[in-house]
């Protein structure tokens, strides 16, 4: 199951890449399910989404944002499973602030090679403060304990 996880994986961001959104909604399952936790009320593109909102997302993110990286450092798959690491920089059009943030998609694909369920983790939190207007989400701005680690630049 691992190759055929691979390959779907693979696919999804090879379809991602040449923006080709309907081809990539063709990779999910009817059931599947699309999360990227945040408040939808500050961040437009993130929730939770059926297959049929996949689209809004990426036509959300693309109209508010301006992508200068989305950089794929590693894929760990095991079995029906794969986690894609990785780092993701855009510019918010509203604002002019920077998202620079780590994060992690968690993938599933069915047994029929298609995608059950995909999640993704990165720094909600700094997405948010530069989606707002007003101060810039800087180390020095944060709650302790969220965020980047103490130590740990941009």
């Amino acid at each position: 199951m691992s190759d055929q996880t691979r390959t779907v994986v693979n696919e999804f961001l090879k379809r991602v890449a040449a923006g080709d959104i309907p081809a990539v909604v063709a990779l999910f399952a009817p059931d599947a399910s699309w999360e990227v936790p945040g408040d939808p009320d500050i961040v437009p593109w993130v929730g939770r989404r059926t297959v049929d909102g996949i689209p809004a997302f990426f036509q959300t993110l693309s109209e508010l944002t301006d992508r200068e990286l989305f950089d794929i450092e590693r894929i760990v798959v095991d079995g029906t499973t794969a986690v894609l690491i990785g780092r993701a920089r855009l510019v918010v059009r509203a604002t002019g602030k920077v998202i620079d943030t780590p994060f992690a998609i968690d993938i599933m694909v069915n047994p029929d090679g298609l995608i059950s369920r995909s999640y993704m983790f990165e720094d909600s939190w700094d997405v948010a403060q530069a989606v707002r207007s007003g101060e810039t989400a800087t180390p020095e701005l944060r709650r302790p304990g969220q965020g980047v680690r103490p130590g740990v630049g941009r």
